[in-house]
């Protein structure tokens, strides 16, 4: 597969790889120096054939080990967001530009991590999984990398270190069990509301909303949902408010991660939901982005906020 240029990603240059003999290699240079001695000692002309030979060959895999890793391009990719003590995932990309093809290239993610093992194909890419346990909430940053090859004869160890440009959000672990919604009745009836006509489908939007005599109107091939607004208040008020400060004092942890299960179940049961932080508020709302705003609130409650 041919790929385009990204010229924004980082990339592998010659300086960045290092690279030392093996224990292999040594032993083979051990070799090439008995080899040398035995002859200059026996003046024998296939003796010092041999041996430059075999010079050759050491210098000619010291020169294919570093260009095994030389100008590759790195990108990483985060997964989605989790929750404290699970595991977070990294999508890590190498990237092949050149007509050469990478080959038995193993990334670690520290000394003792297990390795994984890729062949990059020539114009084309490897991707790997990278599973990290994201103990605590907050940003989570991908872990610095070590790629390494000893292709092709493994007489040269050649490697680089990689740092990923790549950060998972990790949100509260939610209450199990929690206890009901707050107010769950009220915000189910929402009394206060009125038809204010016609939308197309928006992801989120509640299964019982759907207008389904104007989708029968056009044979099913549109989806359109009512669409309501508050009769004198559009603060909303009405919809269910989940307040940090109306938990009981159980701790900081203890109240966020019963909020987050109660994020989760008005998600659940499609209740439009606020949600009220110290310092925070985010707005009423139903849906992904709603969800995905008050996890990220939950998640960074009291951290130094990092950019993603």
């Amino acid at each position: 597969m041919r790929l385009p240029l990204f010229p924004s990603r980082p990339w592998l240059g010659a300086h960045r790889v290092h690279i030392r003999p093996s224990r292999a290699g040594l032993a083979f240079a051990a070799l090439v120096l008995a080899l040398w001695i035995a002859a200059v000692n026996y003046q024998l002309g296939l003796g010092h054939a041999l041996t430059c030979f075999a010079a050759a060959c050491a210098i000619a895999d010291m020169l294919f080990a570093s260009r095994n890793l030389a100008g590759l391009a790195l990108a990483a990719t985060p997964g989605e967001p989790v929750a404290a003590g699970g595991t977070a995932c990294f999508e890590l990309r190498l990237i092949n530009r050149s007509a050469q093809p990478r080959h038995a290239i193993a990334l670690a993610a520290g000394a003792s991590a297990s390795l994984h093992w890729v062949d990059v194909d020539a114009h084309g890419e490897a991707a790997i999984t990278l599973a990290v346990e994201a103990d605590r909430r907050g940003w989570l940053a991908a872990p610095a990398m070590r790629l390494s090859s000893n292709f092709p004869l493994g007489l040269f160890h050649a490697w680089c270190h990689w740092q990923p440009e790549a950060q998972v959000l990790v949100y509260p672990q939610p209450e199990s069990p929690a206890p009901a919604l707050p107010l769950a009745a009220a915000a189910r009836a929402q009394p206060q509301q009125e038809l204010a006509g016609v939308r197309a489908y928006q992801p989120g939007d509640p299964l019982h909303r759907l207008a389904w005599r104007q989708i029968a109107r056009h044979d099913g091939a549109h989806l359109v949902s009512k669409h309501f607004t508050p009769v004198g208040d559009d603060t909303g008020q009405h919809s269910l408010l989940l307040d940090y400060a109306a938990l009981p004092q159980s701790g900081t942890e203890a109240r966020l991660s019963r909020l987050c299960a109660w994020v989760w179940e008005a998600e659940r049961q499609q209740l439009p939901y606020r949600l009220r932080l110290p310092g925070t508020e985010v707005h009423a709302g139903l849906g992904p982005s709603q969800r995905m705003a008050c996890l990220r609130a939950l998640a960074l409650h009291g951290l130094p906020e990092a950019s993603a």
